[in-house]
């Protein structure tokens, strides 16, 4: 990811937003790598037949 990357603004609860900072934390990545991971593996389930 770049910094020509789009950005925007997330709002988040922020339970949600501690339980992806601790998985961050742990996997030692940033917190916006985390989320962009997530949601890239989400549409990877969908693409595979799992939904939600």
């Amino acid at each position: 990811m770049s910094r020509t990357d789009a950005q925007f603004k997330l709002r988040m609860p922020a339970a949600l937003r501690a339980q992806v900072e601790q998985a961050a934390k742990q996997a030692r990545r940033s917190l916006n790598v985390e989320i962009v991971l997530r949601l890239e593996a989400s549409f990877t389930q969908v693409g595979q037949g799992v939904s939600q």
